[in-house]
C-alpha cells in the first residue's frame, strides 16, 4: 500500500505530505471546509432518478472553455506509430460529456493526457486558458478529479469511512483518522448511501465486490468539489443497478456545478444525461450526434 500511495504522490494524483492512515492521529484544531474548486459541497440527494437539464448551447454570452485540446498528436516515447492524431475539442463549466471508442483507440491515453500523468505536448493542452504544459500535475489534481479504469489503485486507506473522509482531511491538512467537521462526515455518509455501501463503513475497500469498488472510488472522487471529473470506464463490470447508481452519483456531481468527462464503452447508461458525445477511431476524435 505505501508504494502505491507514494507513486500516486509522485503523480500529483495525491497531494505531497499524503501520510499513511493505518493509525489515527490527533486533531489540529477546529478545521473549517476549503473554499470552493477544494471543500466540500452540498448534501448529495440519494433519490435522483430523473436526468439532468443538458447545459445550455452556445446563446448568451460566450463562456470561456474550462478545458481545450488544440490540435494533439501523441505517441509513446521510443514508439513510432501515433496513437493521437489532430484531437481538438473542448469542455465548459457544467458540460457533461461522453468520449465512446474500441479497445486501444486511445481513449486511456487521452485521460492520462489530460491529468499529467502522459507527457503532454505543449501548446495543446489548455486548463482556464493556461498551458497546462506549463503545469504542475498536482496544481491540476487540485482542480480535476481523475478515476482510474482500476479504482483500487488508488484506495489508500483500511476501511470504506476512511476512504471517503481520506482527500477532505488531506484538504483541511488533519491527520488521519482525526475528526472532520459534522457536515463533511454527513456528505460522506450520503455518497455512501447513494452508492448502496451506508451499511459498508468498516468493510475493507479491497474486498469490495468489482462493482463496489467502482462506486466507492467515484464515491470518494466526489467528497472534495473539483471543477471537472474525468472517470475512465467507471461502469466496466457493474451490473444496470450498479451503472444507475453511478449515474446518480454523476448527476450529483454536475449538479454542483462540476463538468463531467466520463470514458466509457457504455454510453447508453449516459446518453439520457450527456451534453456531448466524442468518438475515438484510430486515434482521431469526432463528435458525435446526441441520440
Amino acid at each position: 500500500m505505501r508504494t502505491r500511495r507514494d507513486r500516486l504522490v509522485q503523480l500529483g494524483v495525491l497531494p505531497q505530505g499524503a501520510q499513511p492512515s493505518a493509525a489515527a492521529g490527533a486533531p489540529q484544531g477546529k478545521a473549517q471546509p476549503g473554499p470552493a474548486g477544494h471543500g466540500t459541497a452540498a448534501q448529495p440527494s440519494a433519490s435522483a432518478s430523473a436526468p439532468r437539464a443538458k447545459a445550455q448551447g452556445p446563446a448568451g454570452p460566450a463562456v470561456s472553455p474550462l478545458l481545450e485540446l488544440r490540435n494533439l498528436a501523441f505517441r509513446y516515447p521510443g514508439s513510432a506509430a501515433t496513437v493521437l492524431r489532430g484531437i481538438s475539442m473542448s469542455l465548459r463549466p457544467g458540460e457533461w460529456a461522453l468520449i465512446c471508442g474500441e479497445n486501444g483507440s486511445g481513449k486511456t491515453t487521452l485521460s492520462q493526457l489530460l491529468m499529467n500523468l502522459l507527457p503532454m505536448p505543449k501548446g495543446v493542452l489548455f486548463w482556464e486558458g493556461r498551458e497546462a504544459s506549463r503545469m504542475k500535475t498536482y496544481e491540476l489534481a487540485e482542480q480535476i478529479g481523475y478515476l482510474f479504469q482500476e479504482p483500487e489503485h488508488q484506495f489508500v486507506t483500511s476501511n470504506v469511512l476512511d476512504e471517503m473522509l481520506y482527500g477532505p482531511r488531506l484538504d483541511m491538512s488533519l491527520e488521519p483518522g482525526a475528526p472532520v467537521p459534522e457536515e463533511v462526515m454527513q456528505r460522506a455518509e450520503s455518497l455512501l448511501e447513494v452508492a448502496g455501501l451506508g451499511g459498508r463503513h468498516d468493510a475493507s475497500p479491497y474486498l469490495l465486490s468489482g462493482g463496489e469498488k467502482r462506486l466507492l472510488g467515484a464515491a470518494a472522487q466526489f467528497m472534495s468539489r473539483k471543477k471537472l471529473y474525468v472517470l475512465d470506464e467507471p461502469t466496466a463490470g457493474t451490473d444496470y443497478a450498479g451503472a444507475k447508481v453511478l449515474t446518480n452519483l454523476c448527476r450529483t456531481a454536475s449538479e454542483e456545478g462540476a463538468a463531467l468527462l466520463i470514458i466509457t464503452h457504455e454510453p447508453e447508461h449516459f446518453e439520457d444525461e450527456a451534453d456531448t458525445i466524442f468518438t475515438l477511431d484510430q486515434g482521431e476524435l469526432r463528435r458525435s450526434p446526441l441520440r
